[in-house]
């Protein structure tokens, strides 16, 4: 057994503490990690705030080690051509079961539910918040470029959008989403809130061409519109300015009654992308003419979860990219570093929060 720190919740529970734990070394594994940095996001939250019923420890524990987002560094390896002892990396969070698409490394779009197929952090394995991760090296994607530094960090939470945009290509084909100059320039991009993932989208979505809107239902700070304006994103607040005319919009609340405020602005052929998750947001009357809204105008709407390992590393590229014509901007999007000892975090948001981190070391 290795006696180690670490942050831990009682799944589906809830709660947080930062103790001791006792973990036995795997009998197979390829490296030895440390965590540099690890982001909290709203799914830490929720499940520290007992507000995901699908989360659960591993089997036999009664606690779960948190954290997803996680920034490793490689402490010893077994030989191989790929990571060597110092590289900084990236560890999947999504393990594969035995389906189809988890057997083809597409375990985000797992096909049956497989009990075999858990998330780090989330659903029946560990997490990275604690001192020693033993990993294979299928399951971690090398950091290439040394100028991003801790924000590479950021790697998990846009793997989300990388996968998201790949739903997008699938489903804008059904019919001619382009302009008339084969481009998506002067396309508009809404969306639905300025956190986190937020940003990444419509980063994502400004190196494609959209004209992109950001919205959430209060002003935002000097330091989250002085980002947008550096990208060159917009913002509004939709109870004064609500934006008209939408070809994507995007919705990282998870909220019901806010998506269908604007699923009403989507132009005829536009595509509506789900990513948020809100069990405890109150539901929403749909009616028939909301229905007929979208059948009329072949509104496609998708939900999107997680990615595959080429979304980790289509992630790292953007951020290199990002990261060379933006840097500071890049930089800023951290806005708190914590210590594993405050717990607080999980519970309390930093005023002016777009990404917290935990540094570990």
């Amino acid at each position: 057994m290795t006696e180690q720190k670490a942050i831990v919740t009682d799944a589906p529970r809830g709660g947080v503490k930062y103790t001791s734990i006792d973990l036995a070394e795997p009998e197979h594994y390829d490296a030895k990690l440390s965590p540099v940095y690890i982001g909290i996001c709203g799914t830490d939250r929720g499940e520290v705030a007992g507000a995901l019923s699908f989360t659960y420890n591993p089997e036999g524990q009664n606690f779960l080690v948190l954290g997803h987002e996680a920034l490793l560094r490689v402490d010893d390896v077994k030989d191989n051509d790929y990571i060597k002892k110092g590289d900084l990396v990236v560890p999947l969070v999504r393990r594969p079961g035995k389906c189809v698409n988890c057997r083809i490394g597409r375990q985000d779009n797992c096909s049956i539910g497989d009990p075999d197929k858990h998330e780090a952090g989330i659903t029946g394995l560990h997490g990275f918040m604690r001192d020693v991760i033993y990993d294979d090296i299928e399951y971690l994607v090398k950091v290439e470029d040394p100028d991003l530094g801790k924000t590479a960090v950021l790697t998990e939470p846009l793997k989300n959008v990388m996968k998201a945009f790949e739903v997008f290509d699938v489903v804008s084909k059904r019919s001619i989403f382009f302009g008339e100059d084969s481009t998506l320039i002067g396309k508009r991009m809404v969306i639905i809130g300025s956190g986190s993932e937020a940003f990444l989208y419509s980063f994502a979505g400004i190196d494609r061409g959209f004209d992109v809107t950001m919205v959430n239902r209060h002003d935002e700070t000097e330091n989250k519109l002085k980002i947008m304006d550096e990208f060159g994103v917009k913002f509004a607040n939709y109870l004064k300015d609500m934006p008209e005319k939408i070809d994507l919009l995007v919705d990282t609340s998870g909220d019901p009654t806010t998506v269908f405020k604007f699923l009403r602005k989507v132009n005829n052929n536009g595509v509506v992308i789900l990513f948020g998750t809100n069990g405890k947001a109150p539901g929403y009357p749909v009616d028939g003419e909301d229905i007929d809204y979208i059948v009329e105008r072949n509104i496609t709407i998708a939900g999107s979860v997680d990615a595959a390992k080429i979304h980790y590393v289509q992630a790292l590229q953007s951020l290199s990219n990002w990261n060379r014509r933006h840097p500071d901007a890049m930089k800023d999007l951290i806005t708190y570093e914590a210590k594993p000892t405050e717990t607080n975090i999980f519970f309390q948001k930093p005023h002016g929060e777009i990404k917290t981190v935990i540094k570990w070391q």
